[in-house]
């Protein structure tokens, strides 16, 4: 009689311990986003709105743009830790998959814009003060870094939060209300300061997320 081995389930607990502190501490990363976009907006400091004159824009520039090329470095740096943190959300929800989705296309553009924005900055920083580039040309990519809409992939991304913590209960519902709150402020003249309030609300959420001990 052939005697019949036991698999050895350790391989597969070593992997799901470690899926587990995976799923834990990925939404850290919204520390790090928060704080680094923060610490972009302050090395860049005052910028010039949209319809500052191309004249008073070389003025700008000629002083200003190190800082400018140093505050769009920090911020793509911080997209790093914003993919990290949506794929953390995602992850934790990942059994919720109507949130889950939601989720992920809203980080996914949200991603991509600020890598745009910070890709501009940066490129605004080195090529303003190059004697070739006509007046002109330098307010219109400074336009482009000046200027901001609503913010709609964040929008998505706050609503896919919102079911999740609301409906999926896959998180606290406090951060879902928050979320479904931020969200709808988009579209009120307090928008903006809803903007700035979202990335508290990130660094908030990335810490509470991590010390929970459960992923789903």
């Amino acid at each position: 009689m052939t005697a019949t081995r036991t698999p050895d389930r350790a391989p597969v607990e070593t992997k799901r311990l470690n899926d587990d502190l995976t799923s834990r501490w990925l939404p850290l990363a919204g520390v790090g986003y928060s704080v680094l976009t923060v610490a972009s907006d302050l090395v860049i400091d005052k910028f010039p709105d949209e319809s500052t004159s191309p004249a008073a824009l070389v003025k700008y520039y000629a002083s200003h743009h190190a800082q400018v090329h140093r505050g769009g470095e920090l911020m793509a740096i911080a997209t790093i830790f914003l993919g990290l943190f949506v794929a953390g959300l995602v992850v934790r929800c990942r059994h919720h998959f109507g949130a889950a989705a939601t989720m992920a296309v809203g980080g996914a553009a949200m991603l991509a814009a600020e890598i745009a924005s910070a890709s501009t900055y940066a490129l605004l920083g080195s090529v303003s003060i190059q004697q070739d580039l006509t007046p002109g040309a330098l307010q219109a990519w400074h336009i482009d870094g000046a200027a901001f809409g609503i913010g709609m992939a964040t929008v998505v991304l706050l609503m896919g939060v919102a079911m999740a913590g609301i409906i999926g209960r896959a998180i606290p519902a406090w951060l879902g209300w928050t979320a479904l709150v931020l969200a709808v402020a988009r579209f009120t003249p307090v928008g903006f300061l809803a903007s700035l309030v979202t990335l508290l609300w990130v660094l908030v959420a990335g810490v509470v997320l991590t010390a929970r001990t459960t992923t789903d």
